[in-house]
């Protein structure tokens, strides 16, 4: 058991690393994750005469703070939950009547670092992978809009170091540069070390420039501070990233 617990946390430290997850970390342990997953299973077992039924349908919330803080990660993290709860079922030669299922769902009636975990025994197979990574994705949108008020957006590193990686723009104001104090590191020397913010205000994305000694473009044409909108290309420097809608329906 002690193995199973620590191959899961493991992996979800896996899944954090790099600039993005070093900076929004979630408060909430993976190992706690993993307990209140285990006591889910273990309690609503149903014993009949030749196997014992556990739950394949949990449901993980959070306050839904929380949950914005590492909401780039959630569709992986789910994967990797399901992983856990199948490999422990086997483990304790549990039977499953279907597929393993997670959602994490932001709560506000759930307290700050806490998690409240439910279970049940359910047979839809009518929902596939693809359907339920869509069902996430619209919770995910739905806690950010609720919790920041601003439309998400996706931000995606066209080269340099984080290059292919992606992140969701989820606060008011976001700030870029070379320090690890920014909410988005580009570890590059042409980026100053508090070199641009990207923020919301007065319904619309802007970047903001901040003196920085390289310059910030966006389109290729040099800016103070400038209207952003999914289809644009903002660089940083000599570093770029390419604004991508985010749509829950999509994958």
């Amino acid at each position: 058991m002690v193995n199973l617990l620590d191959r899961f946390e493991q992996s979800f430290e896996r899944l954090m690393e790099g600039s993005i997850g070093r900076l929004f970390r979630s408060p909430i342990q993976p190992a706690e994750i993993g307990r209140k997953l285990e006591r889910a299973m273990v309690s609503n077992q149903v014993t009949s005469v030749d196997a014992t039924l556990v739950p394949n349908d949990y449901r993980v919330a959070m306050h839904p703070q929380d949950m914005v803080l590492f909401v780039d990660y959630v569709t992986g993290l789910c994967r990797q939950m399901e992983a856990w709860l199948t490999e422990l079922a086997t483990d304790r030669s549990f039977t499953l009547i279907d597929r393993v299922r997670v959602q994490i769902a932001g709560d506000a009636g759930v307290p700050r670092r806490a998690i409240q975990v439910t279970a049940a025994i359910a047979d839809r197979p009518e929902m596939g992978v693809d359907q339920q990574d869509a069902v996430q994705r619209t919770e995910v949108y739905r806690v950010i809009r609720e919790t920041t008020g601003i439309p998400p957006l996706r931000i995606k590193f066209v080269d340099g170091p984080q290059r292919g990686e992606e992140m969701l723009v989820r606060k008011p104001v976001t700030t870029v540069g070379r320090a690890l104090d920014n909410d988005i590191v580009l570890e590059s020397g042409d980026v100053s070390r508090h070199h641009a913010r990207i923020e919301f205000a007065d319904a619309q994305m802007r970047v903001v420039d901040l003196n920085s000694t390289n310059g910030t473009r966006v389109n290729g044409r040099s800016v103070r501070a400038h209207p952003v909108a999914a289809g644009d290309e903002v660089t940083f420097g000599t570093l770029s990233v390419q604004v991508l809608p985010f749509d829950p329906a999509a994958g």
